[in-house]
Parts: C-alpha cells; sequence; structure tokens
C-alpha cells in the first residue's frame, strides 16, 4: 500500500525541443554507428558508445518530468548525472538568480543554484511560484 504523503502532487515537463533534438541526434549517431560496423570498421565503436549514452538519456528525457513536487519535498531531474532532491523544512527562500536558475537559500544562509536549463519556458514562473508557496506553509508550521 502506498504513503499518500509520497505521492506527487504536481509535475513539471522538460523542453519539448530540447528532448526532440536529443533524440533525433541520438538516434542518427546510432545509425552512423550501425552503418560503419555493417561495413567492418573499427570506427563504429568509436561512435556507437556516445550514441548509446545520447539514447540512453533521450529515453530518460521522454519518461520523466523535469521537476516533481511533492507536499514534503522537491526533485530535481535535469539529466542522467543531475537528479537532487530538497526539502522544504531546509529552505527559508527562492530568489530568481538567472533566466536560467533559481537560488534556493538554506535556513544557515547558505545559497544553491537551481539549474532550470531544460525546463519549459512556461513552467519556470509556475515552479517558482509552487516553490515560494510551499516554503512558506513550511516557515509557518516550524517550531524552531
Amino acid at each position: 500500500m502506498k504513503n499518500k504523503d509520497e505521492e506527487p502532487k504536481e509535475y513539471f515537463e522538460r523542453n519539448i525541443l530540447l528532448v526532440i533534438i536529443t533524440t533525433v541526434s541520438a538516434l542518427l549517431i546510432d545509425w552512423f554507428s550501425i552503418k560503419m560496423l555493417l561495413d567492418v570498421n573499427p570506427w563504429g565503436t568509436a561512435t556507437a558508445i556516445p550514441g548509446l549514452m545520447l539514447t540512453l538519456q533521450g529515453l530518460w528525457f521522454i519518461v520523466n518530468p523535469y521537476a516533481v513536487v511533492y507536499e514534503n519535498r522537491f526533485e530535481i531531474k535535469q539529466s542522467l548525472i543531475y537528479n537532487k532532491e530538497f526539502y522544504y523544512l531546509d529552505a527559508r527562500a527562492i530568489e530568481e538568480k538567472k533566466s536560467n536558475s533559481f537560488k534556493l537559500i538554506y535556513n544557515d544562509g547558505d545559497a544553491e543554484s537551481l539549474p532550470l536549463l531544460g525546463m519549459r519556458a512556461s513552467h519556470k514562473q509556475k515552479f517558482r511560484d509552487k516553490l515560494n508557496e510551499k516554503i512558506v506553509e513550511s516557515l509557518k508550521n516550524r517550531d524552531f
């Protein structure tokens, strides 16, 4: 039985153009690698490795949203390498740094940049508003 608190409340999607470009370029590199391997060219293996990695990244882009907001935390899934989880209890505020990132300010004054490169432009402001709402709610409910 699933815990109701762990269910995602809201999803923020990726930029469709980025997903299409990544997937198409990966498939072209894969096709080129297969063509070279069928012609018994050893460079086919050298191009197959980046092609397979890009294919895996493209599939990961298709399956996963950019950000997921839960009741007590949020996740940013920018790529296979950058997949990070943040809790509202740790945060004090969100500030807009640039168009492609926000700055998350922690309770102790430390700041961390939240990358937004790859998120739909129409979802960036909604994401910021949702995070502000959740952080303010968390600040009201804290006892410390």
